[in-house]
């Protein structure tokens, strides 16, 4: 079993290299273009155990232009060298599943390979309702409550299963939970 230290200094390495990947993908600049773009998820909670970048961009405005926009830079992205697969999903209007907890958005989904050598995924949602967006709400909640050993915990948590990380978040800072086995219960326990 990974000691503490060695689960941290592998999230460390993860986050640098996500870091990193964004910028060779020229991420920053190019989401910027339709507003603001905020890493969201692990990467930008220091809980990074899998090469995964969420990024929520905040548009001005989700109309036919916009998602018009969205898909070129797709396309761009698409031809980028180390780009692999570039994925688009319209989750507007009736294409909204779930209308009641997340708002209308487009999507784009990332495979590449970052400059390490590592392949890595990003989803990136483009939306104009961010006070909706359950993400960017943890941000602002989850933070406060990450000591350093609720790191520990989610990490190696995270590290022996295949959870969501909110699920484990949750499991963690509101329900106590400390180990894997301990994760499992709780998960059987909510069915």
């Amino acid at each position: 079993m990974a000691t503490d230290s060695e689960i941290l200094e592998h999230q460390r390495a993860l986050q640098d290299e996500a870091d990193a990947a964004v910028a060779e993908l020229g991420l920053d600049t190019a989401l910027a273009v339709f507003g603001d773009p905020i890493r969201t998820g692990s990467s930008a909670l220091g809980l990074m155990v899998r090469p995964d970048i969420d990024i929520t961009v905040c548009c001005p405005v989700l109309d036919a232009g916009t998602v018009a926009d969205v898909i070129d830079l797709g396309a761009r992205l698409a031809r980028h060298a180390q780009v692999r697969r570039v994925q688009y999903r319209d989750d507007t209007g009736a294409w909204n599943q779930e209308p009641d907890a997340y708002p209308d958005g487009v999507y784009l989904g990332l495979g590449f390979r970052s400059a390490a050598g590592r392949d890595w995924t990003s989803d990136i949602w483009f939306v104009d309702q961010p006070q909706r967006q359950p993400d960017l709400a943890h941000l602002r909640t989850l933070p406060p409550r990450l000591t350093e050993q609720a790191r520990v915990e989610i990490l190696r948590i995270k590290h022996a299963r295949s959870a969501s990380g909110a699920s484990v978040y949750e499991a963690v800072l509101d329900g106590g939970v400390r180990t894997p086995e301990e994760f499992d219960a709780w998960a059987a326990a909510r069915g």
